[in-house]
């Protein structure tokens, strides 16, 4: 791009004309300034133009082109410095690229200037996260079992989980566990809706308050400085601030300040701050004289150390894509959890499940990590504590346990000595939906025999991960028995043997697996979802794709 080509370009385009001349800098960067006729009563609106030497192509995230006019700051989709937020179409040249551009502008300038629109959708306040003493923070939080009362404040309790690595700068990482309010007499707890496992870990204590209003400028951005975010906290709030820091003063090195404020749809969003003992933004004073002479508490002059904070409460968190609720709300139990059930209970619980249970008699070792959904790093352990500990580190919404190996031996115990059924099916009616993954012909009969009220789905693959089966109860042994005989695979030859004395295992990679098991998972899911009619199948391969044979 010349200054010559774009003024070309511009003058090809209606309601748009020079100001001022483009010229171009040491550093190839391309400036001017233009006007957008409204056609409203002759009013022009002027922008300055800065086309970066990389234009069309946006670099880490930014676009090359800004349209700038700090007088639009308080409209919609114009940024602090008064730049237009753009979100351009590509396009393959810079002349197509230039033109779009001028034409998104004055689409803005039509929509949001003259007709004054309003977005359907809430954006958050704009904030600038900046390291606070060389270190980035983040806190994540929840929403609540109870609602808040207005101006509520008191201590909010949080646990830490693992650091990250922003900007070549350590991430400290945080996750809300409760907020316990002190507006009252008696203390209230208010829990956030995540795991018990998130919820039983270490507690550190902040502080959270309720604001009389959003802490915004212009309605988007956030306030950057104490003096103009101190008119919306109470004065109780204030006194209470003060009073924790003398409490804690010498117990804590710093502690998050949450200031939470009310959206449109009535859902309350926390914005966070870190003070450090040693420079509190708060002090306390005395104002009066006499007998009128009172401690007053009130906040300093200063820039407000804001940090990073994110919304986890489910819908937020699934909100890109998740399985049906009424799948996500069922109680489900997965037996065999190797390279087919370990990737069934990752899917299960991306996709939002909420109560999982697992169980294996076997140890993970380092051999099972190369097709199965575990970590080389945790090193040899039982496959279901691990599974345990992997599921909860993916979602803070899953209450995930396990059972304990010896239910193998205590359900086949019953059913080898003909004992009623009845005893084997409470044992799993406690279940919605049962995967079973474990392979093992005997448990699999058993479980099609004992009656219990649970969906058994029964999920195999045959060597060399050529096909996958699965069936639904009831009759899931006959339904295994004859379409392994259709298939008439060669199950003897051909099979993984590791060193020592251990039966050998099918051959497969991980990605062998997970693709039919992803395939399958798709029909599956729609199934118990009632999307698609329950019906056991089988899942084979060609040369071209994947194809779901029901039965």
């Amino acid at each position: 791009m010349t200054s010559d080509k774009v003024t070309k370009l511009i003058e090809a385009v209606s309601r748009i004309d020079i100001v001022d001349g483009f010229t171009i800098n040491e550093n190839d960067v391309l400036s001017g300034k233009i006007k957008v006729n409204t056609c409203e009563d002759g009013t022009v609106l002027e922008w300055n133009v800065i086309i970066e030497p990389c234009y069309p192509f946006k670099v880490m995230g930014v676009e090359p082109i800004r349209f700038i006019n700090k007088d639009l700051v308080n409209y919609l989709h114009i940024m602090e410095g008064g730049s237009l937020c753009m979100h351009p179409a590509e396009y393959d040249n810079a002349e197509d690229q230039f033109i779009h551009d001028l034409e998104q502008l004055k689409e803005w300038v039509d929509k949001y200037y003259i007709k004054g629109k309003k977005d359907k959708h809430y954006e958050h306040l704009v904030v600038n996260h900046n390291p606070i003493r060389g270190q980035y923070y983040t806190y994540c939080f929840a929403e609540t079992q109870d609602e808040f009362e207005d101006e509520d404040f008191g201590q909010v309790y949080y646990t830490s989980l693992v650091q990250g690595l922003k900007n070549e700068k350590i991430m400290i990482n945080f996750v809300v566990q409760k907020f316990t309010s002190h507006k009252r007499i008696k203390k209230k707890v208010n829990t956030c809706l995540i795991s018990q496992a998130y919820l039983n870990n270490e507690s550190f204590s902040g502080i959270y308050c309720l604001l009389k209003g959003a802490p915004s400028v212009h309605n988007k951005f956030l306030i950057k400085d104490f003096d103009s975010l101190s008119k919306l906290f109470t004065q109780n709030q204030k006194d209470f601030i003060h009073a924790f820091e003398e409490i804690y003063r010498n117990k804590l090195k710093y502690f998050p300040l949450f200031c939470g404020y009310r959206l449109p749809n009535g859902e309350i969003h926390w914005q966070a701050m870190v003070l450090f003992m040693d420079d509190l933004p708060i002090e306390s004073f005395r104002v009066g004289t006499g007998r009128n002479r009172v401690w007053h508490t009130d906040f300093k002059s200063g820039t407000i150390p804001w940090v990073q904070t994110e919304n986890i409460s489910y819908k937020h968190f699934f909100g890109r894509g998740a399985m049906p609720q009424i799948l996500a709300d069922k109680k489900i139990l997965i037996m065999g959890i190797g390279a087919i059930g370990s990737i069934v209970a990752e899917t299960l619980t991306r996709g939002g499940a909420k109560r999982i249970t697992v169980y294996d008699i076997d140890d993970k070792e380092p051999g099972n990590v190369c097709r199965s959904a575990y970590k080389f790093y945790s090193g040899v352990s039982e496959k279901s504590y691990d599974m345990v500990v992997f599921l909860r580190q993916i979602s803070p919404h899953v209450e995930c346990d396990s059972l304990r190996s010896v239910v193998d031996f205590v359900v086949k115990s019953y059913a080898a000595e003909n004992k009623d059924m009845q005893y084997i099916a409470e044992l799993f009616n406690d279940y919605d939906i049962i995967f079973d993954c474990t392979t093992d012909n005997q448990l699999m009969k058993v479980l099609d025999a004992s009656g219990t009220t649970a969906q058994l789905v029964n999920l195999s693959i045959t060597n060399h991960a050529q096909d996958l089966v699965c069936a639904f109860s009831p009759k899931i042994t006959e339904t295994v028995r004859f379409v392994y005989t259709m298939l008439h695979r060669d199950a003897e030859s051909d099979l993984y043997n590791p060193t020592g004395c251990w039966n050998p295992t099918f051959k497969a990679s991980y990605n062998d697996i997970a693709s039919k098991v992803q395939f399958a998972l798709k029909h599956i899911i729609r199934m118990l979802s009632n999307q698609e009619h329950i019906c056991s199948f089988y899942v084979t391969e060609d040369d071209t794709n994947l194809k779901i044979n029901r039965t």
